[in-house]
């Protein structure tokens, strides 16, 4: 009978849990994964979701109402103006504030623009993942770009 014994036979285990992720460029504090370890060997994983706002809190406190729109765009790079919608309600009924019928369509629309914007995008990208290599996207791109240059006019 062989009594020797290896290092992993006589060090005790323990149990470690690890941040683990993203590991894409665009999930950049979107998704990250919780691991627990015992060893080699996974004992559990919880996923975390959420982690978008990159401490806007924080700069927030700092800054009047007005100067906090731009940093609504950067919570989502796909769906900015949807965020400012979001933002723009919310501080105008804190501020009893009422808004002229024509903005709230062009707010209305403006933002389902940046949901169809959205919907292109991931198709897009979605097909390009499934094997569609690259054609698709490209003319998900296209019809993007159109409803971009849309925004661009409307927020200069």
């Amino acid at each position: 009978m062989d009594t020797t014994k290896t290092l992993m036979d006589t060090a005790a285990t323990q149990m470690l849990e690890i941040n683990f992720g993203p590991q894409h460029p665009s999930t950049h504090g979107v998704f990250r994964m919780t691991v627990q370890l015992e060893g080699e060997k996974i004992c559990g994983l919880k996923p975390v979701f959420g982690y978008l706002h990159r401490n806007h809190e924080q700069i927030a406190e700092n800054l009047p109402y007005a100067a906090i729109m731009p940093y609504t765009d950067r919570l989502d790079y796909v769906n900015a103006l949807a965020n400012n919608f979001g933002y723009a309600l919310t501080i105008e009924k804190l501020a009893g504030l009422e808004v002229p019928e024509r903005a709230e369509y062009i707010r209305v629309i403006m933002a389902e623009l940046a949901r169809i914007v959205n919907h292109i995008t991931v198709i897009g990208f979605m097909l390009n993942d499934l094997g569609a290599f690259f054609t698709p996207l490209l003319y998900a791109f296209r019809e993007r770009e159109r409803i971009l240059d849309l925004f661009e006019e409307i927020t200069g």
